[in-house]
């Protein structure tokens, strides 16, 4: 697999990836003991570190259409975490709009490249079928919501494919980071869509928080690449 980049701060990139974890861990600390003012501080910090490291890799080599589209997703993203940390009131449905958004730009970063290869039917249909499978789990009684959802659900299948898409490229590391990065968002969404639509989890936001966080993180590190 391909190193970094001949310009590459490696002090920086250890400082910033220090502080994505220490941040993390102190958020996902105040979450589980349910201290709202620490996790409505520390909640956006963490994308914000994670936008810290993708900036590093604009600087390191270049601010490249790869680079410009994730971070415009992960600045739409920092929204929607803004939103759904909120627990005093709901705003599900405008935080879900931001995530949408956010796999959308995800998306016009993967597909960059792309090129279409036999075995990708198979992906295409174990994404549908998983995707349709969460869909019949977490619909409700309101056909507005479960347009918005199944979109949803659709934008994300289609981001999850064209990150596996990046296997067929070997010798770049995107190739390991953003199929896993994709792997721990889908599991990530879909612990936020049983506890928001079937059953309450326990401290679920700690668990949603525990795949979404590493899964930013991995996309970040992906611009260097």
């Amino acid at each position: 697999m391909n190193g970094m980049p001949a310009v590459f701060d490696v002090a920086m990139f250890t400082q910033l990836a220090a502080s994505f974890l220490a941040i993390f861990a102190v958020r996902e600390c105040f979450a589980l003991r349910g201290i709202l003012p620490g996790k409505y501080l520390f909640t956006p910090l963490v994308t914000l570190s994670v936008i810290l490291i993708a900036l590093l890799a604009g600087r390191s080599g270049g601010l490249g259409y790869f680079t410009t589209m994730v971070l415009v997703g992960l600045l739409l993203s920092m929204v929607a975490d803004t939103l759904l940390m909120i627990e005093e009131s709901d705003h599900f449905i405008h935080g879900l709009v931001f995530f949408l958004l956010t796999h959308i730009a995800y998306i016009a970063a993967f597909a960059q490249g792309y090129a279409f290869k036999n075995w990708h039917w198979v992906l295409m249909l174990v994404l549908g079928m998983g995707g349709g499978a969460i869909y019949a789990k977490i619909k409700s009684a309101s056909w507005k919501l479960n347009l918005a959802v199944g979109l949803y659900v659709a934008i994300l299948a289609s981001m999850s494919f064209y990150a596996w898409a990046w296997i067929d490229r070997p010798g770049t590391t995107r190739a390991v980071l953003l199929p896993v990065a994709a792997t721990l968002f889908m599991i990530s969404d879909s612990i936020l869509a049983v506890n928001t639509f079937v059953k309450k989890i326990p401290h679920s936001t700690v668990f949603t928080w525990t795949f979404y966080a590493p899964a930013q993180f991995l996309i970040a590190v992906s611009c260097f690449y």
